[in-house]
This record gives C-alpha cells, structure tokens and sequence, in this order.
C-alpha cells in the first residue's frame, strides 16, 4: 500500500510543467524506476525537485550535472527516450 502510494507521488511528479519533460520522465518512472537500486530511486526522487529548466537543460544535452548519481539519471533517461523512439519507430 505505501509502496503504492509512493509510486503515485512519484508520478505527479514527474508531471512537470513542459510536456517534452512529462514524455521523458513518466515513461522512466513507469517502465525503469522499478528496477533500479534503491539509491539510485532516492537520487531519483531528489532529482525531481530541481526546477524544469534545470532538468530540460541536462536531458536535452545542454550541459551535464555534477552529481554522479543525476549524471547516471540523466544518461538513463536519455537512453530509455532512444530505446523507446527505436522500438516504436
């Protein structure tokens, strides 16, 4: 049950204010959050407290975090967003 309503918070989250960020986050959160390491979860979650121009900027190859663990996000999310556009394509 918490586990479930973790997930749903997460998801309102990732319902950002720019629909290009909504494409890239929800889809991670939906498909990969899942299985990741619980670190990595928490840097997540972190993650999505920065500012929408902050994080269109990274995921848009425009400049690179300097933490570790959102440079691992920002890779992640980006390549899942091309794995993705492969397979529907």
């Amino acid at each position: 049950m918490a586990e479930e309503k973790q997930k749903e918070r997460l998801y309102w989250q990732c319902r950002r204010g720019m629909l290009e960020l909504d494409l890239l986050l929800i889809p991670f959160l939906e498909e990969i959050y899942p299985t990741l390491s619980e670190d990595i979860q928490e840097s997540f979650e972190d993650f999505l407290q920065l500012p929408d121009p902050q994080l269109y900027a990274w995921l848009m190859g425009n400049g690179e975090p300097e933490e570790e663990a959102y440079q691992q996000l920002v890779t992640g999310i980006r390549q899942h967003a091309l794995n993705t556009a492969h397979t529907k394509a």
